[in-house]
């Protein structure tokens, strides 16, 4: 086998005479194990026939040891060095191997929607999940080369259906909070969002200050259910299992506001003419990132990849106008 040369430029090169040429890179040259002595009969290392060597050609002293095991280990990496044999996918452990390589073979991807909320995802008339959310879900699977299965979840089932295999990733806007990425693997942001409150026109509410003292909906477990324990102590914090039930105790007159995604609570009050958002900027900003369980680092950087490639072609900006009728955050955009 002809030994493996590797170029380093701006270094000198060997000769078999042990001069070293200033003019020319260096090319370092290094024989497979299996080649067992130099050429040089004058050599003392060498000087038996049977004794089993790497042959490296010695260069001069003033190209510094550091350069010949930067080139060592480039050969390693080039060559695929490794004790275990063949490291790619059809060699790989069934017990670590990537879920990646799990939807690939099935066929389907199982995706984690929300059922309720709009424009995110919700149901249509016919029961269909639609909305921003199941279309960047769709072209996920069909950049995957699969079929797509949505399954429903909610604020308190995101992480149960990632841990029970039920879900191979959440799409269903998913903050990225520093506590929950103790238990949740997220990927890079897709989406950014923010709160603000809806409620019944016939309620006096001109700022978000108003809220103090009020009764408030949350959907249980999110970041807003958070936001108005921690920022607004004197508030009746009162929690739903589904964003749909907390919307509904505003209609029903059960509470004062709900506090929701700015998108999802403006959707609502176009819907309901007797419903108002407060026109001023968003509060409790957030990042929205897909999930999934935790030490996959192969999915992890290929749904990366994906959600960088669906922000630089312009697709993310387009299914944001879709959905949401705007221009998808800079703060996202930028990322492409």
């Amino acid at each position: 086998m002809k030994p493996v040369t590797l170029t380093i430029a701006g270094a000198a090169a060997p000769n078999g005479r042990g001069d070293v040429p200033a003019s020319n890179p260096a090319e370092v040259p290094f024989a497979p194990p299996f080649q067992t002595r130099c050429k040089d009969a004058s050599c003392e290392v060498c000087a038996s026939p049977r004794r089993p060597r790497l042959e490296i050609t010695m260069i001069r002293s003033h190209i510094k040891s550091s350069v010949v095991i930067v080139a060592l280990a480039s050969m390693l990496a080039l060559t695929g060095c490794t004790s275990g044999g063949d490291s790619g996918a059809a060699g790989a452990n069934p017990a670590t191997a990537s879920k990646l390589q799990e939807v690939v073979k099935r066929g389907t991807l199982k995706v984690g929607v929300l059922p309720d909320y709009p424009p995110y995802s919700s149901q249509d008339a016919s029961g269909k999940i639609v909305g921003y959310e199941p279309d960047i879900a769709k072209a996920l699977a069909d950049s995957l080369g699969v079929k797509l299965e949505m399954v429903n979840t909610d604020g308190t089932s995101r992480k149960p259906v990632l841990d029970s295999n039920r879900v191979d990733v959440d799409i269903d806007a998913f903050t990225a909070t520093n506590e929950r990425a103790k238990a949740v693997d997220f990927s890079i942001p897709y989406v950014a969002s923010g709160a603000l409150p809806l409620f019944r026109k016939d309620n006096p509410i001109k700022s978000i200050e108003d809220l103090k003292g009020k009764k408030v909906s949350v959907a249980r477990g999110s970041t807003n259910d958070t936001l108005m324990t921690k920022r607004f102590p004197d508030t009746t914090v009162v929690r739903f299992d589904t964003i749909a039930d907390a919307v509904q105790a505003v209609k029903s007159g059960k509470v004062d506001a709900v506090m929701e995604g700015f998108a999802t609570v403006r959707a609502e009050a176009e819907k309901d003419p007797s419903l108002a958002v407060l026109d001023v900027e968003p509060i409790n900003p957030a990042l929205i990132s897909m999930g999934i369980k935790t030490g996959d680092q192969v999915w992890l950087n290929y749904l990366n990849n994906f959600i960088r490639n669906l922000n630089s072609s312009g697709d993310n900006a387009a299914l944001y106008k879709k959905w949401f009728d705007a221009e998808l955050p800079a703060v996202i955009a930028y990322q492409g």
